[in-house]
């Protein structure tokens, strides 16, 4: 569930809710929603039967299959199943929250879809204006057309938005953590992006990705879904994506920045090689 709240300064004043889905600018169709859902990126997202989304994070030691959701939805000492809207299910056999933090990472038994594989956001630099995917299931709506009463299925629908405001010291469930929060833009505002939505409760856990294929934070909370309207996601800092991939095994992928001064460094040394011969 994504909890509901007013935000207020750096604070959160949360009122729990429980609903489900995701909401989408109301000036395209359905179909477009649900067609992005299903586009390459995004077929990794799946829904968690505690409440809420987790996504694919990737394969890692002896051949384990990891996933990674929002530590409200499902954490420490918990099971649960991994499911798809075509009828696949995942036993959940294994979760590890991190304290601090709204995330969770969990263990997927039998494993066998080929999907795309996401990294963790791994330098700490987070851009405003950078634009993300993200995916949901459950209830659903255009903007205004619900009025928070969301249709249900066992869809997936992608949505599309853009980092808004970065907060640290964010206080949710007792936590002080980093948060990246996105806004809702109208079509009006000229901000709205082709595919513009809004994570709603039941979304809780879904990843913002970028168009590099990394997952900067999972959906946390929010606003009611209606344009102007704010939501929150747990950032994936460095010291939570190292100890990801410390835990679970997945080999990191460097930053592009990182891999492009590691090249650098190669010239330069190969350079100097041969200036010596």
């Amino acid at each position: 569930m994504k909890t509901t709240g007013v935000l207020v300064s750096v604070c959160l004043v949360v009122v729990p809710m429980m609903a489900h889905g995701i909401v989408w600018r109301n000036d395209i169709p359905e179909s477009t929603v649900l067609s992005y859902g299903n586009s390459t990126r995004l077929q990794g997202v799946g829904r968690i039967a505690t409440g809420g989304t987790g996504t694919f994070l990737g394969i890692g030691s002896g051949g384990q299959a990891w996933g990674i959701s929002a530590k409200h939805v499902i954490t420490t000492g918990q099971t649960s199943t991994f499911n798809f809207e075509d009828g696949g299910s995942y036993a959940i056999t294994q979760t590890i929250g991190f304290a601090g933090v709204d995330i969770s990472i969990f263990k997927i038994a039998g494993w066998n879809r080929n999907v795309f594989t996401p990294t963790l956001k791994m330098d700490g630099i987070f851009t405003l204006g950078t634009e993300f995917d993200s995916a949901g299931y459950g209830g659903h709506g255009p903007e205004g057309g619900g009025g928070g009463g969301w249709g249900f299925d066992n869809k997936r629908r992608g949505m599309q938005t853009r980092l808004q405001n970065v907060q640290d010291n964010f206080v949710f469930a007792g936590e002080a953590q980093k948060m990246l929060i996105d806004r809702f833009d109208s079509p009006a505002s000229g901000q709205a992006r082709a595919v513009e939505g809004f994570g709603a409760p039941g979304d809780s856990g879904s990843m913002l990705l970028d168009n590099s294929g990394q997952i900067w934070g999972v959906l946390s909370g929010g606003q009611f879904e209606q344009y102007g309207n704010l939501n929150w996601y747990a950032a994936i800092t460095p010291g939570i994506a190292n100890q990801i991939y410390s835990l679970t095994g997945i080999e990191a992928v460097p930053e592009p920045g990182t891999m492009v001064l590691a090249g650098l460094g190669v010239a330069a040394l190969a350079r100097r090689r041969m200036k010596r011969s």
